[in-house]
């Protein structure tokens, strides 16, 4: 037998079970079809009640229904998936401002360099605030015991991206404002998002039980803000720490602060900055800069990795931090701020911020 008749042979057994498999079962493919359409539209439908309430629903809708086997997940891993999604497009701006700065190296004023430098850090502060209300997602108690602070997080990571855009608002800074400004925006309304779903999530029953006292209630409804807001009949704000209260009632502010401050040298610094860069880095525990009334006449800024510091001064019109920069004068609306500061557990007291504005003839 030769190979043309060897082949044929070979060939014709098979060309009867496709023709038998296509006769027998013409439905196969039509019933695959359909199942598919039954799972996106299901996909769909629980996209859009976990989106019920978002400011930006149809992003929403779009973000979860790509989610496989939504059905299963719980509301948790729904908005861990739009925290990965944000991350994606939080790298996809710090691409297009690095591109920016390449392709327009000898062409940039140095405005909008500072400007482009200040929105690498924003990015890169956004990063990090997803990054922490992710891991907290994760634990198993977080959410419940950590959900002011997660709203924090998101809170200042969507207003990031806005702080960002200010740098580019006035002359021809608009051209590099409405490069990013699209992937800024996704970025904020991914976030914002993030915020309506993280109210969605139910914490384990056993999580309250152990939860502080103000975040029992968990979901941050208004009962919770009232909460928040609610002045004790000591005079302290709901929110406020018992060892918090403790050192403001103690009566001499020099022996219960760690540092202090005091232009005419009687303190361990003269300048606040000074004091803030001798503050450790990523305290666990309260460290206290007291601030001896006097005019200081300084923009401060205060990385993220001063945690837990608290300023104390002896009262508004008494202890002022004065500073008088402006885009005018070449700086950004972000480095323009008296006091600067990251979400470091920053508290103050008793001290009165102000930026002076000088009028040029």
């Amino acid at each position: 037998m030769n190979l043309t008749k060897k082949t044929k042979f070979v060939l014709l057994p098979l060309s009867f079970l496709t023709i038998t498999f296509l006769v027998l079962f013409p439905t196969f493919k039509t019933s695959q079809t359909t199942h598919n359409h039954l799972h996106i539209h299901r996909n769909l439908a629980i996209a859009e009640s976990h989106c019920d309430g978002t400011l930006y629903h149809d992003l929403c809708v779009d973000t979860l229904s790509a989610i496989p086997n939504l059905h299963k997940k719980s509301m948790a891993e729904v908005l861990c998936h739009t925290l990965n999604v944000t991350e994606d497009e939080v790298r996809s701006s710090e691409s297009n401002v690095t591109g920016l700065e390449c392709a327009n190296k000898d062409a940039l004023s140095p405005l909008q360099k500072h400007g482009l430098a200040d929105c690498h850090e924003l990015l890169q502060r956004t990063m990090d605030e997803l990054r922490t209300v992710y891991r907290e997602m994760t634990s198993q108690c977080g959410p419940a015991r950590h959900f002011t602070d997660m709203v924090t997080f998101l809170s200042a990571a969507m207003t990031y991206q806005y702080t960002c855009l200010d740098g580019f608002a006035v002359g021809s800074n608009r051209t590099i404002r409405q490069f990013i400004q699209p992937g800024l925006f996704n970025i904020s309304h991914h976030v914002s998002n993030s915020l309506v779903m993280l109210k969605k999530v139910h914490a384990p029953r056993h999580c309250n039980s152990s939860s502080p006292p103000y975040y029992n209630k968990y979901g941050g409804d208004e009962d919770d803000l009232a909460d928040a807001n609610r002045v004790d009949p000591s005079g302290f704000p709901g929110w406020m720490k018992k060892r918090d209260r403790r050192i403001l009632q103690q009566a001499n502010a020099t022996t219960r602060a760690d540092l202090v401050v005091a232009k005419d040298g009687s303190g361990n610094f003269t300048t606040v900055e000074a004091a803030v860069a001798a503050a450790p880095n990523n305290s666990d525990t309260r460290f206290v800069i007291y601030i001896k009334g006097g005019a200081y006449y300084e923009n401060i800024e205060v990385d993220k990795k001063k945690r837990n510091i608290m300023f104390l001064g002896d009262g508004i019109g008494k202890t002022m931090i004065k500073g008088n920069r402006n885009v005018v004068d070449g700086w950004t609306t972000f480095r323009s701020a008296t006091l600067g500061m990251f979400l470091t557990f920053i508290f103050h007291y008793n001290i009165f911020y102000f930026c002076l504005f000088f009028l040029r003839p």
